[in-house]
């Protein structure tokens, strides 16, 4: 078994110096837990307070990898030195996120090599193993992100479906609105509807930006399923305009009239918004249709002042 001693021998044999640069570079090959490179064995030595240069230690290294004291591997393309008498042959375990080299010593590895070797009379110097994948600390890592992402597109694509039903929504009322001002004959409730219907419009433009945003931003919702459980159904049973327009809004509908449909319209989407919100298990979807809700029950607060000063109480 080679040690430190031997190096000394090593030097004698081949007649050369026993200097104190030759046995502080074999010390930290020995000394090393991984497998150096010159610059790394360099750097080390430097730590320790030793300043010896890459000429020399590479013409050291070249003395030990001819007399069989080194192994010299290629890993990535770097060279990178370890003592024989550390371990047998090993594989290489290189993770590809974080580059860490952990080694794994084989008496199994090693007498295959040395069967192969011997059956075809070959005289090996130096052999290098290398595997590459993910470490167990960047796969734990890897997978945590992974469910972080997927949480992460969970409520993004929420989000995208709450945008569309309310979008959905004011699309059905800026409809309305606007069907039921050229119904009515009353100048008043005409105006009125026409209002409203601004008023809807205003909002179908900031929510269309919105959506058209958070599109742009996660490209990949265009070719996200829905995640919640939304249907043309529902909208209509919020907003049945065909009904409401043929029920509701009459030649003589006025301004009162027409700030009354609106406030039930406006009461059945706060409480539709709030009821869906406490019956979604995702915080971010549920924070989202509250907001909704808040919306619509600002909205339907400015009616009801409104129309309270309307009708003079």
């Amino acid at each position: 078994m080679v040690h430190r001693k031997e190096l000394q021998q090593l030097l004698a044999e081949l007649k050369l110096k026993k200097t104190s640069q030759r046995a502080l570079i074999w010390k930290a090959l020995l000394d090393s837990k991984g497998h150096p490179s010159v610059e790394e064995i360099r750097d080390k030595l430097l730590k320790e307070g030793h300043r010896i240069g890459l000429a020399t230690i590479y013409r050291t290294l070249k003395i030990l990898l001819q007399s069989g004291f080194i192994r010299q591997s290629k890993i990535e393309g770097m060279a990178r030195y370890e003592p024989l008498i550390k371990q047998p042959n090993h594989l290489h375990f290189i993770c590809n996120i974080c580059r860490s080299t952990v080694e794994f010593p084989s008496r199994r590895i090693e007498n295959l090599i040395r069967q192969v070797t011997d059956e075809y009379e070959f005289d090996e110097r130096y052999s290098g193993y290398v595997i590459f994948g993910i470490c167990k600390a960047c796969f734990r890592q890897q997978r945590k992100l992974e469910a972080s992402n997927e949480q992460q597109r969970l409520e993004t694509t929420v989000v995208r479906d709450a945008l569309e039903l309310t979008l959905a929504i004011e699309r059905r009322g800026y409809t309305f609105y606007t069907n039921a001002s050229q119904k009515t004959k009353s100048s008043s409730g005409r105006r009125m509807f026409q209002r409203l219907a601004a008023e809807e419009s205003d909002h179908l433009r900031r929510l269309q930006q919105e959506h058209r945003s958070l599109l742009e931003k996660n490209q990949w919702l265009k070719r996200e399923p829905a995640r919640l459980p939304l249907s043309r159904k529902i909208v209509e049973e919020i907003f049945p305009q065909k009904e409401l327009l043929k029920i509701e809004v009459k030649d003589e509908t006025s301004d009162i009239d027409a700030l009354n449909i609106a406030m039930n319209l406006e009461r059945r989407s706060h409480q539709f918004f709030k009821d869906f919100a406490d019956h979604i298990a995702d915080t971010n979807g549920r924070k989202v249709f509250m907001d909704f809700a808040k919306d619509e029950e600002s909205h339907l607060k400015a009616l009801v002042a409104e129309y309270k000063t309307l009708v003079g109480s």
